[in-house]
């Protein structure tokens, strides 16, 4: 099992950070809700294959990410209507609509739909990835290997507390989840945790990243201490840069 560390870094880097960096590359590896190992693995190899992506390029200079149409350059043999959505969410997260996001789970022409559960759970296997390689560019250092995938196969797990709310995916609401996902909703309301819960291993992994990199739930809204080397407000300060960089609506 490849394990990160990072003992190549010009800076110190805390411990629970590096813990908590281990726990998302061996939750990666292994078969997930909805998909296998091997092809979380490949999403996450595609979702680096995709920074390099000449369509990808285009898509970023031009007026809408849908007016290039030109193949994407796969780096895996998973299926194209994959590779189309994690290039997309790599290339210009901040233009799709949710248009794209109906056409891509109902399909169009020879290209099958992705299912509602898959697709929120390659969302989350882009976005771990991104998170630990963003991290690893911020330091300087080269990214982490990628993780060698575990046999197994997935659960198959939905709630049956998972319903169409205002979001694009199915999820489920502060005040309607079952004893399965107890652990999961504590602590203030937030809406931004219930983003990938129609997948709630997901949904608790991406968050215990957070966790680690950002502030922890109740850490957020405690203004009476300050728990990283900067105040609340510069956290804050940064994050809203960051998400206008990255045209983040939320």
């Amino acid at each position: 099992m490849t394990r990160i560390d990072y003992a190549d870094s010009p800076y110190a880097v805390r411990a629970d950070i590096v813990s908590a960096h281990r726990r998302a590359w061996e939750h990666l590896s292994k078969p997930g809700s909805w998909l296998t190992g091997a092809e979380r693995v490949k999403v996450m190899t595609e979702t680096r294959h995709a920074r390099n992506c000449a369509a990808c390029a285009r898509i970023k200079d031009a007026l809408s990410p849908f007016a290039v149409t030109d193949p994407h350059d796969a780096g895996t043999d998973l299926p194209e209507n994959w590779v189309n959505m994690i290039h997309l969410i790599v290339a210009d997260p901040g233009r799709l609509t949710h248009g794209w996001y109906k056409k891509t789970i109902d399909g169009t022409g020879d290209a099958g739909g992705i299912a509602e559960t898959h697709f929120v759970e390659i969302v989350s296997v882009v976005a771990h990835t991104t998170a630990i390689d963003t991290f690893a560019r911020g330091l300087g250092i080269p990214l982490r290997s990628l993780p060698d995938p575990r046999e197994g196969e997935p659960s198959r797990y939905r709630p049956k507390e998972a319903r169409q709310h205002q979001a694009w995916a199915p999820n489920i609401a502060w005040d309607e989840f079952g004893p399965a996902e107890a652990d999961y909703f504590v602590g203030p309301e937030s809406s931004i945790r219930r983003a990938l819960t129609l997948v709630p291993d997901e949904a608790r992994s991406f968050f215990d990243i957070t966790s680690a990199q950002y502030l922890a739930g109740p850490q957020m809204r405690d203004f009476t201490r300050e728990f990283r080397a900067i105040t609340h407000l510069q956290i804050e300060l940064l994050a809203a840069r960051v998400s206008a960089l990255n045209q983040c609506t939320y």
